[in-house]
Parts: C-alpha cells; sequence; structure tokens
C-alpha cells in the first residue's frame, strides 16, 4: 500500500437513504448542496462526493441536475475534486444501469460498488445487481473518459473484483479503494467496523493502492481516526452520519469535515488541498 504525509478528506453531504426527517441540516436541493460543499471545501476538505436529488428531494440521476450542482459549486471559486456516485436514485422503475448516467457530465472522479448488494430500506428488501460484467463495463467506461474510479469495498470478498479489474488493465495506478464499514444492520453481507477488520483489508491491498475509509453512523469518528494513524485517508459528511456525537445532531457537513482536519493535525497529517490530492491520485489538474 502507499501511504503519504497529507491526508486526502472526502465529504459526503447528502445520499440515496435519509432525508432532513433525520436531520434537518441535510441539504437536498442543488444550491443546498453545492454551499455545504463550499463550507467543507473552506475547512479543508479535497473530494466532493456527489449525490442528485429532484425538486421534490427524491434521489435521482438526472445528469441534469448534477450538472448544476457542479456548475453552482464551481461558480463559488470551489476546486474541490468532483466525485459523482453511480448508485441508482429512487424515483420508479430505476435499475442499476440508471446509476452512471451521472458519468454524463465527466466528473473528475466516481465511485462504484464492487459487488451486488441485496439490503433493506425503510422495511422494503431489495438487490442492486452490481455484478462483475456491470462493474467491468463502467470502469471501461470511466477508464476510456478519464474518470478517477473510487471502488466501495463492501466485505473482503469484494477485493477479488479490484484484483480482476487490474489484471484487465482497466485500472490506472494509483488504485483508489475506500472500505465502506459499518453497513452490516442495512447491506447484506457487509462488514461491521471494528480494528481487526480495518487492519484485514489492510492486508489484502496491493502495493500501488491507496485506501480511504468511511464509518457509518457511530462508526464514523472511531473508523476515520483509525485510517489516519495507518496512512489511510478519510471520507466524512450527513450521507454516512447525522450526528456529531451521541444524542447530537451535526450542524453542518462542514463541521465534521472541521473535526476530522483537527484530528489529523493532532496525529501528524495535514490535509491535502485539491490540487495535492489531484496530485496524489493522478487527476489532471483542474483548468477552472
Amino acid at each position: 500500500m502507499l501511504a503519504t504525509e497529507k491526508l486526502i478528506i472526502c465529504v459526503a453531504p447528502t445520499g440515496n437513504m435519509h432525508g432532513k426527517e433525520t436531520n434537518p441540516n441535510l441539504p437536498l436541493q442543488p444550491d443546498e448542496i453545492a454551499e455545504e460543499v463550499y463550507r467543507s471545501w473552506s475547512e479543508g476538505a479535497a473530494i466532493a462526493h456527489i449525490h442528485a436529488r429532484d425538486k421534490n428531494g427524491v434521489p435521482t440521476n438526472d445528469p441534469e441536475v448534477f450538472s448544476e450542482i457542479d456548475r453552482r459549486i464551481r461558480e463559488k471559486q470551489c476546486d474541490i475534486i468532483l466525485e459523482h456516485t453511480t448508485s441508482p436514485g429512487r424515483t420508479p422503475g430505476v435499475t442499476v444501469d440508471d446509476g452512471p448516467r451521472s458519468l454524463e457530465t465527466r466528473p473528475e472522479m466516481a465511485s462504484i460498488n464492487m459487488g451486488v448488494a441485496a439490503g433493506a430500506f425503510r422495511g422494503q428488501e431489495g438487490v442492486r445487481h452490481w455484478t462483475r460484467s456491470f462493474i467491468e463495463k463502467w470502469v471501461k467506461v470511466m477508464f476510456e473518459k478519464g474518470i478517477k474510479p473510487e471502488m466501495e469495498v463492501y466485505n473482503p470478498g469484494q477485493m477479488e473484483e479490484i484484483y480482476i479489474l487490474i489484471e484487465k488493465g482497466l485500472l490506472r495506478k494509483p488504485y483508489w479503494v475506500s472500505f465502506v464499514m459499518n453497513m452490516h444492520k442495512t447491506i447484506q453481507a457487509a462488514v461491521r467496523y471494528t480494528p481487526k477488520n480495518l487492519m484485514h483489508y489492510l492486508d489484502l491491498l496491493l502495493p500501488d493502492s491507496l485506501f480511504s475509509v468511511l464509518g457509518i453512523a457511530e462508526a464514523e469518528l472511531p473508523a476515520t481516526t483509525l485510517s489516519i494513524l495507518l496512512g489511510g485517508h478519510l471520507r466524512v459528511g450527513l450521507e454516512d452520519n447525522v450526528y456529531y456525537r451521541r444524542g447530537v445532531l451535526a450542524e453542518s457537513n462542514a463541521q465534521l469535515v472541521a473535526r476530522a482536519v483537527r484530528l489529523g493535525k493532532e496525529l501528524g497529517r495535514e490535509p491535502a488541498s485539491p490540487n495535492e490530492a489531484r496530485e496524489i491520485l493522478g487527476i489532471p489538474k483542474l483548468q477552472m
């Protein structure tokens, strides 16, 4: 695995699951999301992981909405790295094939899940068919478009998919691997956060890999702190955790980013600027 002195912090301001009923500070519309990204960038975030919502607040994969979010962020003279999700929204009839519509706007980065997910949301069970052929198809599209993939891993077996992508020449070094921890209550076969589980992941990383960690709910702070100590990077934000501490709702995404920056500095890891993160990740310099 590759280690860096600088700490890359990603912010995930909103997701595809919960809404303002969990925290009124969760942004839904493009102007809200752009403002939260800008404030998080001002605190030290280098990457913004973007989900989009329609005018009714329903998660969508409409590239026009993603484009509007990106435009509003750049209008603020914010040079944060823009990463789009490829997870499907929740409009009627949506399938996993709708998720990668977010790539049409050519973001600098995009996330992609490394395996089939069987989960439950508000009492409804469902399966998202992120099959091997699906993964290979869209990683190839990212490769051709020059989009850096963030490969999201929910259990150790999904690391095999990364090895296969490398063998097929579909990934450029350095490989950016994100360990999603503590989704076990929602996603079947997802791994809960424990220090031993994270250490096992590190044993599976190839030499030319960089890793980031995100912890869902109460795991956010311990999981990301351990990642700092182990030479990795991290993601925080209201998509993953709506609380600042037990029983206290987070005031904003920026508040969570500011805490990650403080912890990083205390542990000897200065936050990477977006351009420093681009250099580390092998992403071309932004032309604004």
